[in-house]
């Protein structure tokens, strides 16, 4: 069906991103890729979907990309983009602000598919995608995962013969990704050939059955998924955490002083049927910690910490920063003590350099650094992460590694006494996991802590030192993770446990 031969491309820098790279793809098969954070596998993707070099020109490109023996240049793009679909990474990159039927039907409507056939098509999908309960409403107000099972489901809507996945279970609860799995199986007469890249490949194991690994812009030769997913060494070469690991949880110092205290929570944003997003949270985080945050897709993670952050209106209930008061403050001043580093760092980046971008978060001030040891504390962490050649660069222009990299430094340097990650993309590399560890011991070391809001439980387990679970709304657990896993608060969602952890009965 598909086949990339000697495919070389690149961007303007002196190594390309992928480099003499070959894949075939026959009818029936599905095809995993991974690779570290950076190690091109987005790029593979688009390259294999048609967007690079038609769309997004690469100025090293070379070799052949070809589908159904045809070369893809020959295609028009709308034929071309009717028989590859790309759900990409950064999937806020393909929605718009339309109802949830609007942006499924939206590919057919563009095809001028007859008005009857779309219609029995959205009805098909809503009901195969376990979507009907996301009806009339506006993608926008979705959560992460609910907007991206709604654009896997529009990238279904023309029956493409090639299904591209970049980080298909990104933002996706456990539940959420077995889901996925379930429907990619039930669906499978329906996607002639599937191509994904992931970086937690455990998690859609039972719907793949090849593997190649990415390392250098180089691909491994493929291999039979249940061989290669079982052994350690060939990940750990590619600077992948195995899937199937062994692992230690992380020792944790003592709590210390109170750093937040949430109390009574109550949000004005509500659910379609009235209730709030938040009812009654309370809270507290303490130096030291890491306390993590889990809970399903829309349980109201995201309205939780833009609340903290003051981006979220809250209607009763109280904020204590460092003992203070902080109902009153606002989202610049909150910002001086709880430092947030979203997935997609993108939203957030915004100066002209990369040292500009740290400069700003140690002294609140744009442009150049006028301050020498402002200026040089930032030279000083860039170097802790391994930017400190790129500080004269774009912050847009780094890697999506790379700006997960600038963000702990950033955070580093600011000094906040809290940092909020969301769902951090270091976990799954060697190099980016180094990274991560190393923030997490600075911030511990320096009497700060951490809040982690992640649906990788393995990753919470190997580091929080406390979970709260939060459902419709509410906070039902919280204690220690090895206490959350056996606890009824965790069987209530269904989910299982992380690996290497049995099950526990429900107390």
């Amino acid at each position: 069906m598909l086949d990339i031969h000697h495919v070389t491309a690149g961007f303007g820098v002196s190594d390309p991103v992928i480099a003499d790279a070959s894949v075939t793809i026959a009818n029936g098969q599905r095809l995993l890729i991974c690779g570290a954070a950076g190690s091109g596998k987005s790029t593979l993707l688009n390259i294999a979907a048609g967007i690079i070099p038609r769309l997004v020109p690469s100025p090293l490109f070379s070799g052949s990309v070809s589908l159904h023996g045809r070369p893809m240049a020959q295609f028009s793009k709308d034929d071309l983009y009717t028989a590859v679909s790309i759900v990409s990474q950064n999937v806020e990159d393909q929605l718009w602000d339309l109802s949830v039927e609007d942006l499924i039907a939206f590919p057919l409507e563009n095809r001028g598919v007859d008005r009857n056939l779309i219609r029995a098509r959205l009805q098909a999908l809503l009901g195969e995608m376990e979507l009907d309960a996301l009806r009339g409403r506006r993608v926008l107000t979705l959560s992460g995962g609910e907007r991206r099972m709604v654009a896997i489901a529009a990238a279904l809507a023309v029956a493409p013969g090639l299904l591209v996945l970049d980080e298909p279970t990104t933002g996706l609860d456990p539940s959420a990704r077995l889901r996925l799995v379930r429907i990619l199986n039930k669906l499978a007469s329906e996607i002639p050939a599937l191509l994904v890249s992931e970086q937690d490949p455990a998690s859609i194991e039972d719907t793949i059955d090849s593997v190649m690994l990415l390392a250098g812009g180089r691909l491994s030769p493929v291999t039979e998924a249940g061989e290669i997913l079982r052994l350690e060494t060939p990940w750990l070469e590619a600077g992948i955490l195995p899937p199937h690991r062994r692992r230690s949880p992380r020792k944790t110092p003592p709590p210390g002083r109170t750093l937040l205290t949430i109390s009574g929570l109550r949000t004005r944003l509500a659910r379609p049927d009235g209730r709030p997003v938040l009812q009654d949270v309370a809270f507290d985080i303490r130096a030291g910690e890491i306390l993590a945050l889990i809970g399903r897709n829309g349980a109201g993670k995201t309205t939780l910490f833009q609340s903290i952050l003051g981006l979220a209106k809250t209607v009763s209930g109280s904020i204590a920063i460092g003992g203070e008061p902080a109902q009153d403050w606002t989202a610049a001043k909150r910002a001086r003590s709880i430092a947030y580093l979203p997935q997609n760092m993108r939203r957030i980046l915004f100066n002209m350099t990369v040292l500009e971008e740290v400069v700003f978060s140690i002294t609140a001030a744009t442009g150049t650094a006028k301050d020498a040891a402002a200026k040089a504390k930032a030279i000083a962490t860039l170097g802790k992460y391994g930017l400190a050649a790129l500080a004269d660069s774009s912050p847009v222009a780094l890697s999506v590694r790379q700006q997960a990299l600038l963000g702990l430094a950033c955070a580093d340097a600011a000094g906040a006494s809290i940092a909020i990650l969301d769902e951090p993309l270091l976990a799954r590399d060697v190099h980016g996991r180094r990274m991560l560890d190393l923030f997490l011991d600075t911030m511990l070391s320096s009497g700060r802590s951490v809040m982690l809001i992640s649906h990788d439980l393995e990753l919470v387990d190997d580091v929080a030192s406390r979970l709260l679970i939060l459902e419709e709304g509410r906070i039902t657990f919280d204690g220690r993770p090895d206490e959350a896993w056996a606890s009824r608060a965790f069987g209530v969602l269904g989910w299982p446990t992380p690996h290497g952890i049995p099950a526990g009965e429900a107390a």
